[in-house]
């Protein structure tokens, strides 16, 4: 309808320029309210209350912050008990805007909007607010909020888990907007401020956490001395975070100071026999301080608190980067005596030691052993992390390149230690953390962990293996093949066209001349049909800077499937090359798993 030719309330013109705007007629929506606001006609009305409501959201919503910003202004100029909800969409409006002006703005909405809601303001409002100037990424706006939300009683005014579970959730939130050790202190004095004593505990754990990312063991000291000041007492995890930061400096006197600090607190630990190891969880500690406080004690005398199996692992893990293996033999008796439960970095270090003399098959069983105790016994068991499966296919790859140990029968196959990592990434891909086993795995170069479980198909001779392993390292953990990859799999393939070669020949792949002109055939083999490919799709060889990485990958893996299929079609039918690649993908634990844009009976 038109709003000068058309009867109707401000009411429904209201609705119907929403519905227009809705409707993705966002420009003729805003267009028409401009020529309302400007109508002769809408001045006689006594009531302009919800045009200009309709017109603040309009605007807001489109981004237009400063327009939407003063036609609020006149809503609440003319109509000072207009309903607040109209201030938090412009409010998300300023927020959403990269000038820094619009974020100074809307913290003066912020403001406003609180003193009109007063008694009526919510959690969910400060939520919308805190998480307002998170996406802006303004933290001294954000940490504000928190600060009132604590203040006004709408965070950690109680103790139970789910209350301190929220107010840690926030903090986190916060977190992620500490860039360096002066935004990440600025955090956690605030916080400590406003905070009950139960909290500060976590608090600096947190802080010092950060120290030892940014690797500024001063900064960790510092908190340390601070604790002590106000009365804290550091427990084993502040201490333990203080040893990752010095030893990650690799300075010489700040790792001797880490040794001795971390032996004191051994040292401690085989006196008492007892570990301080807490099952709850941090929200359900904190709860539990919150219940039964503690008196904070300003003379404390200082000492190092009782290492835990985390002290443990540090100290094992450094030693065994320095190859100074009888500590971490003594190391790992002292950990059976004290009868604490090793973590999966204890059984890290323990497998890579193993590893390292050779002794391949007992760095499968240490895994075994320590991830699948026994039924009946109370110990739950390790749960590997990244670098736990990353340290078994290490494992893998030097054994099969021990002529003493290929043939073991206590080792793995590659197909039954990719169906045991496939699991595991089942139960842990769905956990706030997953990133971080991804990472333990993968490590800053994915093509390490492509190109050892490469070696490991390469030197059983399992193309279809290799290829379905290709397939599981892009589906679950998001890992395409590299340049290396594909160099393995055309020496493996150039190594099964030998079969028919005498075995003198075969004793002598790398050296003789027929692997050479294996590998070349294989080669010309892949680049014709790399070539095929891009005429099929139309493609030049610049015209990839358009694709995004991911379909980059995704094309190079398919080009590599139909690689695979070619090689395995010139010695097998199609329908038993596919039907290895069925039975590839099921012993892998990925059972209907789709390798390839093309079958065995689609390809050359």
């Amino acid at each position: 309808m038109q709003f000068a030719k058309t009867p109707g309330t401000i009411a429904q013109r209201a609705e119907y320029l929403d519905c227009l705007f809705t409707n993705g007629k966002k420009e003729e929506a805003l267009k028409e309210w401009e020529a309302d606001d400007s109508s002769c006609d809408l001045h006689e009305h006594h009531n302009k209350r919800q045009h200009l409501n309709v017109g603040a959201k309009l605007h807001a919503t489109a981004g237009h912050a400063d327009l939407a910003r003063t036609i609020m202004s006149r809503l609440y100029h003319l109509y000072p008990d207009h309903d607040s909800s109209v201030m938090m969409t412009v409010f998300r409006a300023h927020t959403s805007s990269t000038n820094e002006e619009h974020h100074d703005a809307a913290k003066d909405i912020y403001i406003g909007f609180k003193k009109r809601r007063a008694s009526l303001m919510t959690f969910g409002d400060y939520d919308a607010c805190l998480v307002g100037f998170l996406e802006a990424r303004h933290l001294r706006h954000a940490r504000q909020v928190f600060l009132d939300m604590v203040k006004d009683g709408y965070l950690a005014s109680r103790g139970s888990a789910v209350c301190v579970e929220e107010v840690l959730q926030r903090l986190h939130m916060l977190y992620r907007l500490g860039t360096d050790i002066s935004t990440m202190t600025s955090i956690a004095l605030d916080a400590i401020t406003v905070l009950p004593p139960a909290y500060h505990g976590h608090l600096f754990g947190d802080w010092m956490k950060f120290t030892v990312v940014q690797q500024a063991p001063e900064a960790a000291s510092q908190i340390l001395d601070m604790m002590f000041q106000r009365g804290y007492t550091p427990e084993t995890f502040h201490f333990n975070m203080l040893l990752k930061a010095l030893v990650r400096t690799k300075d010489d006197s700040n790792v001797l100071k880490a040794e001795n600090i971390a032996w004191r607190m051994i040292d401690k630990a085989r006196e008492t026999h007892k570990s301080n190891d807490q099952p709850l969880s941090i929200s359900e500690r904190i709860s539990q301080r919150l219940q039964k406080p503690t008196l904070q004690d300003l003379n404390s005398v200082r000492s190092v608190p009782v290492a835990n199996v985390t002290t443990f692992a540090l100290m094992m893990q450094h030693h065994a980067k320095k190859l100074q293996w009888e500590h971490v033999d003594y190391l790992s008796r002292q950990l059976k005596e004290i009868s604490l439960t090793p973590n999966a970095t204890i059984m890290n270090v323990l497998m890579d030691n193993k590893c390292r003399q050779g002794a391949y098959a007992d760095a499968w069983t240490i895994y075994k052993r320590l991830t699948s105790p026994p039924r009946n016994s109370s110990n739950e068991g390790v749960f590997p992390d990244g670098a736990s499966f990353r340290c078994l296919w290490k494992n893998l790859r030097l054994a099969y390149g021990d002529y003493a140990t290929r043939e073991d029968p206590n080792l793995p196959s590659p197909r039954e230690l990719l169906r045991e990592m496939t699991e595991w990434w089942g139960l842990c891909r769905s956990r706030h953390d997953a990133d971080r086993f991804r990472l333990g795995l993968a490590a800053p170069d994915h093509g390490a962990i492509t190109a050892l479980m490469m070696h490991c198909f390469s030197y059983t001779q399992d193309l279809a293996g290799s290829l379905a392993a290709l397939h599981v390292l892009r589906q679950k953990f998001d890992i395409f093949p590299t340049e290396k990859a594909l160099d393995i799999l055309q020496s493996q393939m150039a190594w099964i066209d030998m079969a028919r070669d005498s075995q003198s020949l075969r004793s002598q792949h790398f050296h003789s001349r027929s692997n050479a002109r294996n590998k070349e055939r294989i080669d010309h083999v892949y680049q014709i049909l790399r070539q095929r490919r891009l005429e099929r799709m139309n493609l030049k060889d610049g015209d990839h800077e358009n694709f995004t990485v991911e379909e980059i990958g995704d094309m190079g893996l398919n080009l590599l499937s139909e690689f695979v299929r070619v090689v395995l079609k010139r010695t097998y039918p199609p329908e038993l090359v596919e039907d290895m690649m069925e039975t590839a993908c099921r012993s892998v634990g990925a059972p209907g798993m789709k390798t390839g844009d093309m079958d065995a009976f689609e390809v050359a």
